[in-house]
């Protein structure tokens, strides 16, 4: 499909009404030939009307006698089981493709007409599919670095400070002095081949134990890996083709054609983001925003329609549900409708 915007007014213009969300939906994912999701038979489905709130959208039944489950384009995707209408979920995937440092769910959820927390719940649900699902491996001149993301010491509060403070103290017994900043901050691990993709992961610390295995998984045995001086990457050159230390407590920066200078920026667009778009990010939820930033930048030579459209044609099979985003949550108390009946017999 062949289309351009130039603002998002042309593209709430282009998507106007829900039948014609479901029917650019239907070409992104069937190439216009519904296939039923339940059991993946191309056998034609039958047509049956619509229920609900928009009556004139497709909707289909299985035609296979196993099967014979209704669904619709929705189905099977990151879409199914919202309430929000389509047109919206397209303008908030469409809002993330154009933004260059994240949008917040503050200001999705005024720019789309939903409440921040429906804005919240929809962001990490797209940010869910831009995860790769078989990344292949980094190859040629790699760099490798690590950072720390979280909020200072000095500007939490007093009773934070202690209890992050004591924290550290049972990771860390042998450690009597200098136990924060970092022991309070989220661990991430950045692997950018040059010219290339960029890989991100949080971790628990940047020891050798936990390294080693993430850049085994992400990088080719026949790379040149390119790192700082830090000792966790001691061992890197029995592993690899190559190793080159660029030692920055020395103030050495560039060695030659080697340094760690694209990682870097990539940090410093992830910051900025978390800095002057979110505000606060927390642990639990970091490795999707991550996930984010990787994203915009590995499509960074794509045109905005060409990285909203792998987003869309990426959204099937990887619905996140909010009991999942958020585990420590209590359950609501929902009351059946038969119970509510029973109670007022």
């Amino acid at each position: 499909m062949n289309f351009t915007f130039k603002t998002i007014g042309e593209f709430n213009d282009y998507f106007k009404d829900e039948k014609t969300c479901y029917e650019f939906l239907e070409t992104q994912r069937w190439d216009g030939v519904p296939v039923c999701p339940h059991c993946a038979t191309a056998k034609k489905p039958y047509t049956v009307k619509a229920r609900g709130k928009f009556t004139d959208i497709p909707s289909y039944r299985c035609s296979e006698r196993a099967c014979g489950l209704p669904f619709t384009v929705r189905t099977g995707s990151i879409f199914e089981g919202s309430k929000v209408e389509l047109r919206k979920w397209l303008q908030a995937s469409y809002e993330l493709s154009i933004s260059k440092k994240g949008i917040s769910s503050v200001e999705l959820a005024t720019r789309i007409g939903v409440s921040q927390k429906t804005a919240w719940f929809i962001n990490h649900r797209l940010r869910a599919m831009l995860t790769e699902t078989a990344p292949e491996l980094l190859s040629g001149m790699v760099e490798v670095d690590e950072t720390y993301i979280g909020g200072k010491e000095k500007n939490k509060s007093k009773s934070k400070r202690a209890a992050n403070i004591e924290a550290a103290k049972l990771l860390n017994p042998s450690r009597t002095r200098n136990i924060y900043p970092i022991d309070t901050k989220t661990a991430v691990l950045g692997i950018l081949e040059r010219g290339g993709k960029v890989r991100v992961q949080t971790m628990v610390a940047a020891s050798k134990e936990v390294l080693l295995p993430l850049l085994d998984a992400n990088i080719s045995k026949s790379s040149t890996v390119v790192t700082d001086g830090l000792q966790s990457y001691k061992k890197l050159g029995e592993i690899y083709n190559a190793h080159v230390v660029v030692n920055h407590a020395q103030d050495e920066w560039v060695k030659g054609q080697f340094s760690t200078n694209n990682i870097e920026g990539f940090w410093s667009i992830l910051k900025r983001g978390v800095i002057g778009t979110f505000h606060f990010v927390s642990p639990q939820h970091l490795q999707r925003y991550c996930d984010e930033f990787a994203h915009r930048y590995n499509t960074r030579t794509a045109t905005t329609q060409e990285r909203f459209l792998a987003a869309i044609n990426n959204a099937h099979g990887n619905r996140l549900k909010y009991r999942e985003l958020t585990p420590n949550q209590p359950e609501p108390n929902r009351k059946s409708r038969y119970n509510k009946d029973k109670k007022h017999q």
